[in-house]
């Protein structure tokens, strides 16, 4: 079975189990069906393949042990990132939703990925704490993130950590407190000391950008 096989696979049963609990719980939010399958839907996989295969040349594995992706959602990234790295580098998932990490523990159910960890906390407050544990920051959701916060990471991690942060200009969802209308005003409020590759990815409805550096 095939990565993105398990992932649906997966996937489905988490929304059954949401279903099945949904008829003896009230409480059950069944929009969380939705969004568990709008975590692995084509957009979200072409733009985590994306990423992967443009972050894999900029990283050194000999001198990479702990991966940390702020804002992580259900953990898609981690799991197509783990096998293209070697399997004693630590990917960690930073959430602060805990039911993101719940159910993202049951789409890596079947899987070998025992170097995948989830965590529940808000993204800034967790890497202020651990702001010299890790050589690779990762962000795909710099949209939901307030400036002064993503800033402040920039600032407080070790010259030499890699950064792969993502943004958008898709404004009209109002979760998105920090979009930017161009590749280039995404650069320029990150303020790295080096960019090593910059680039936007075309969707249907809003363009994605992304920044590689330190």
């Amino acid at each position: 079975m095939t990565l993105k096989e398990t992932l649906y696979k997966n996937a489905l049963k988490a929304i059954e189990e949401i279903y099945v609990n949904s008829k003896y719980d009230p409480d059950v939010d069944l929009y969380r069906s939705f969004d568990i399958m709008n975590s692995v839907n084509e957009n979200q996989i072409k733009n985590k393949e994306w990423l992967v295969d443009t972050l894999l040349p900029y990283i050194d594995q000999d001198k990479l042990k702990h991966v940390v992706i702020l804002g992580s959602w259900y953990g898609l990234l981690s799991v197509m990132l783990q096998p293209k790295l070697s399997s004693d580098i630590e990917i960690r998932n930073v959430d602060s939703d805990k039911q993101t990490l719940m159910f993202g523990r049951k789409l890596i159910q079947d899987m070998d990925v025992d170097n995948i960890v989830f965590e529940e906390d808000d993204a800034g407050e967790y890497f202020f704490e651990k702001s010299d544990k890790f050589q690779l920051i990762i962000n795909t959701s710099c949209e939901h993130m307030e400036q002064d916060d993503l800033s402040l990471i920039i600032s407080m991690k070790p010259r030499d950590t890699l950064i792969c942060f993502q943004g958008n200009n898709y404004d009209s969802i109002q979760s998105h407190i920090n979009t930017h209308d161009s590749l280039e005003s995404f650069v320029d409020s990150l303020g790295l000391y080096k960019v090593y590759h910059s680039e936007t990815l075309e969707m249907e409805n809003y363009n994605r950008y992304m920044v590689i550096g330190i």
